[in-house]
């Protein structure tokens, strides 16, 4: 992957896809909110994906009390859809929260910290502590570098991001950084040094990022290096495929388990 210094120029005019209220496409990734209705939303992802396969679907759940809603939401896409589903939740999820995200069909479950700098997690509502306690107990939970935190560039010094993203590393927790409006008052040279690392970590720790690629070319300034010749994009979709039956094949005998363990319990 190469940095777009275009690219980032245009990505801080851009409005965040991520909303539970609306369904969007870009590119080859569906964004769906967590807080629409189940019946319509399935019947015009179907349609559109049909017409052109998305190698990704990324479902933003709402607010806690409308958790059932995206959950549901969460195993109708799996049930219909062969592609990886990413489930963003924007708090700090609660440790049930985060198994029934697993068992409902997430495969790659994002828990944002947007910041990282310590000082200024309530300007943004984050409740920093109650997230990286749920992001940990996530690890637990999804297979390895299937839990994703995102940061915001140009939200806190660029110091901050890096250090954001060698913590969120050292955890094993796949750090993404994404452009918001913040970063437009930023200086090129110190947002190109926080993708810069954020590569380099990814590289370094062999952190399992080609699930997210499609996402990570929309919300970051990152770009192919060159075009996909048709036998590696042949070899491509062989691995999608064989990553992803693991994943589904995981989380059927680990939910297996977990309903064995309450059975016996008599729970």
């Amino acid at each position: 992957m190469r940095i777009d210094q275009k690219k980032m120029r245009e990505l801080v005019t851009r409005a965040v896809p991520y909303s539970p209220e609306q369904l969007r496409r870009e590119a080859n990734v569906f964004f769906v909110g967590g807080d629409l209705p189940e019946r319509q939303t399935i019947e015009t992802l179907y349609e559109s994906h049909y017409q052109s396969n998305a190698a990704l679907f990324h479902l933003t759940f709402g607010n806690e009390d409308r958790f059932v809603q995206a959950e549901s939401l969460a195993r109708q896409i799996k049930k219909n859809f062969n592609a990886y589903l990413v489930g963003r939740v924007d708090y700090g999820a609660s440790q049930r929260a985060v198994e029934r995200a697993y068992a409902a069909g997430v495969d790659i479950l994002d828990i944002p910290l947007h910041v990282y700098d310590h000082a200024r997690p309530r300007e943004f509502g984050s409740q920093l502590e109650e997230r990286i306690r749920s992001l940990n107990y996530a690890r637990t939970v999804f297979p390895r570098w299937s839990v994703v935190s995102s940061l915001d560039a140009g939200s806190e010094p660029a110091d901050s991001t890096v250090a954001g993203i060698d913590a969120l590393l050292e955890r094993e927790i796949v750090p993404l950084v994404q452009l918001t409006a913040d970063a437009a008052a930023v200086p090129a040279e110190h947002l190109t040094k926080v993708f810069q690392h954020l590569q380099r970590g990814w590289l370094q720790n062999r952190a399992l990022i080609k699930p997210l690629i499609p996402l990570v070319y929309l919300i970051s300034p990152f770009a192919p290096a060159a075009p996909k010749g048709i036998l590696r994009g042949v070899i491509d979709s062989i691995e999608d495929r064989r990553l992803l039956a693991g994943s589904d094949l995981r989380r059927l005998l680990r939910v297996k388990e977990v309903a064995e363990s309450y059975e016996s319990s008599g729970l």
